[in-house]
């Protein structure tokens, strides 16, 4: 259950920017398939999907309801460590199971390990609440179960399947649950203190999905085809044994790491050579051969390619987010997530409100800060709450939104509007913007003094449009605008995206595999984070992993879209239809199906650009824009063309790639001096 929940906070975190063995259905399906069908990659064909959605809306709805309410009291009633001390007991009374699934496999190093670890946490570790096999001795679970044993003994999965409050499983499973239940000692010990205690750790184990579940349903706009992609890759990395760290590190990296994606600046070295002085109190840095230069140095950074820099943020310096779950159910907990409240406000007539999120601080005139993210992200980002807190401890209130080329954001758009062209657009930002502060205002009788918008990537784009819309219009409704990392011109980043995403063709054969090695590598990066960032030096996966999983995410959001899209124009959707085609569909397919209906390309590349709005950016100083010399989204001249219409207004890190300096110590104390208040 942990490891998938990982899986899927990876993911989630990540988009602040995954049947029999499927090979691709021909050699030509190279041609025509824009990205693999991840949805049949690990499952059988999803041949009970009609009923499995009506359970699996039925699971959502009866969470809402009941389940949710139950967890909210645990967790209110237990602290922390006592729910993961619990949850370590349990796994180690489960040890029969993965000891007579090991037998049955022949796997006698998982004997071994299993023995060891189970008397050594039942003697030292307090019959288990405590994982001193893994704290000390290194020894990490081998996590078999029954059904790992019926596979390995050739039976086949079967059908996916849905059942109310199992979610998803396969009859392979389903017997496997069963050998597991009777392999379980507290299931023979009948009395109503034990069915007390055994319900109470069902409860504790269940508890961790909670925050999982709410991000899923905001972040992708249909959560069934996430929770059975998931699934799928999740059993596949525990059949192969790719969650153990002897399996990974015994496969031989043989990826080519041929970079495919056009970088503003290619770094084949892992420090970056130049000349360092100093210029008005700010460290700058001369690239060779290069004119553009760094203002701020970003120390023992350890550059090792664009597309890997920007994940760092994600795998490593989201806060807390172990205790995650806990800190979102319980009513004890006083950190910043609980004083984030949620209201919602008309775009569109006749069309679903939008949900938005805020913070608001005791006085009634404090200073208000407006949050875009990146592309895709809905309004439960970790990354929208990370830089809600910075702010909201400087002594501004927050309004937290959604992107606007994210599926709850079009869902309530006109019937007609389609995502993608700026100026279409900048219609529904603004109303969200005005009709969002407005009922602030008059709700809890505010008077914002002073307003300061602040993006990330398409966020970061979007508030530039908003600010060159205020300028045209002589309005002053936002005083100050922060944009971290923007395109700046969107068809080329959408072609760079569209690069990367036909990464997978490298390696049809055996896609399969370095899918589930590149996801089991990413999980295992996650749960180690404290470990890694400790003697931090480079992320542990290759350039081609790196651009696994960032294609699939940039696909998915497409998804996402396309999905909300369809689903205005015929309400219902044929999924087997829908899928088959999306899967054909990369970004430049979804601007030519879309939008070139409505404008030529080139009129696309001119309105979608900075170069649009230059007029703004040359004539005003409301404004900071922050990139790094190597994001792979902007290319080399269009940095020097930012350059040349913003000058100091455009202040640039030496490395990160796209958003990977955001939580470093430099951009968080630069960021902290430009939102000070006096």
């Amino acid at each position: 259950m942990k490891k998938l929940i990982s899986l899927l906070l990876i993911f989630c975190f990540l988009s602040f920017n995954t049947v029999p063995a499927f090979a691709f259905e021909s050699i030509d399906a190279k041609k025509t398939q824009k990205h693999p069908r991840y949805d049949n990659i690990f499952l059988n064909e999803d041949k009970y999907e009609n009923f499995n959605r009506k359970i699996f809306d039925f699971n959502l709805k009866m969470n809402k309801i009941f389940v949710r309410n139950i967890h909210i009291i645990w967790a209110s009633v237990m602290p922390n460590f006592l729910i993961d001390s619990l949850s370590h007991a349990y796994s180690n009374i489960e040890y029969p199971k993965r000891l007579i699934s090991s037998l049955l496999q022949r796997d006698f190093d998982a004997v071994k390990n299993e023995t060891k670890r189970f008397l050594i946490n039942t003697i030292i570790g307090f019959g288990g609440l405590i994982d001193v096999a893994y704290k000390i001795f290194n020894l990490e679970m081998y996590n078999e179960d029954i059904e790992q044993a019926l596979a390995k003994c050739k039976v086949k999965c079967g059908s996916y399947l849905v059942l109310p409050f199992i979610s998803s499983t396969s009859s392979r499973d389903i017997i496997g649950r069963i050998f597991d239940f009777l392999l379980n000692p507290t299931t023979y010990i009948a009395s109503p203190v034990a069915a007390a205690i055994k319900m109470g750790l069902l409860i504790n184990r269940t508890a961790y999905i909670q925050p999982i579940v709410k991000m899923v349903e905001s972040n992708f706009s249909d959560p069934y085809d996430i929770a059975r992609k998931f699934f799928g890759i999740e059993k596949y990395i525990k059949l192969a044994n790719y969650d153990r760290l002897k399996v990974l590190e015994s496969i031989k990296n043989d990826y080519d790491e041929v970079d495919l994606v056009d970088n503003t600046i290619k770094r084949e070295n892992k420090n970056v050579k130049g000349r360092i002085h100093r210029n008005e109190n700010l460290i700058v840095h001369t690239l060779p051969s290069q004119n553009l230069t760094a203002d701020i140095i970003l120390e023992n950074y350890n550059p090792q390619n664009p597309v890997l820099d920007s994940m760092r943020t994600a795998l490593f310096d989201i806060k807390d987010t172990d205790k995650k779950f806990w800190k979102e159910i319980s009513v004890w907990n006083r950190n910043f997530s609980k004083k984030i409240q949620s209201a919602e406000v008309e775009i569109t007539k006749d069309r679903p409100k939008y949900k938005f999120r805020y913070a608001l601080q005791k006085n009634k005139t404090s200073p208000l800060v407006l949050i875009f993210p990146s592309v895709g992200e809905g309004i439960n980002s970790a990354h929208n709450d990370t830089i809600a807190e910075i702010f909201y401890n400087e002594g501004y209130s927050v309004i937290i939104f959604g992107s606007h080329f994210q599926w709850e954001f079009l869902k309530s758009t006109d019937k007609n509007h389609q995502a993608g062209i700026i100026k279409d657009d900048m219609k529904y930002i603004n109303k969200l913007v005005n009709n969002s502060t407005a009922y602030l205002s008059k709700k809890y009788d505010r008077f914002f003094l002073k307003r300061t918008a602040i993006g990330t990537s398409l966020g970061a784009y979007a508030i530039l449009f908003l600010a060159a819309d205020q300028y045209e219009k002589g309005a002053c409704n936002i005083d100050k605008f922060i944009a971290i990392c923007p395109p700046f011109d969107l068809v080329y980043a959408i072609e760079q995206v569209d690069k990367i995403i036909d990464s997978w063709k490298r390696y049809p054969d055996d896609f399969k595999e370095k899918v589930a090695i590149t996801a089991a590598k990413a999980m295992r990066a996650y749960n180690n984070k404290e470990k890694l960032t400790k003697n931090f030096t480079t992320m542990p996966l290759s350039n081609y992993e790196a651009k696994l999983i960032t294609a699939y995410i940039f696909h998915q959001k497409l998804s996402d879209i396309i999905y909300m899209t369809n689903l205005k124009e015929k309400e219902k959707i044929d999924n087997k239809e829908f899928y088959t085609t999306v899967y054909k569909t990369n970004y430049r397919g979804y601007f030519e199906k879309y939008l070139l209906t409505k404008y030529s390309y080139d009129e696309i590349k001119e309105i979608n650009s900075l170069s649009s709005i230059s007029d703004y950016l040359i004539n005003n100083d409301n404004y900071k824009i922050y990139h790094s010399l190597d994001d792979y989204l902007i290319n080399k001249d269009s940095l020097k063309k930012l350059k040349g219409y913003c000058d100091n207004k455009l202040v640039l890190f030496s490395n990160g790639s796209h958003l990977g300096f955001l939580y470093r110590n430099e951009f968080i104390n630069e960021l902290k001096n430009e939102i000070k208040l006096n």
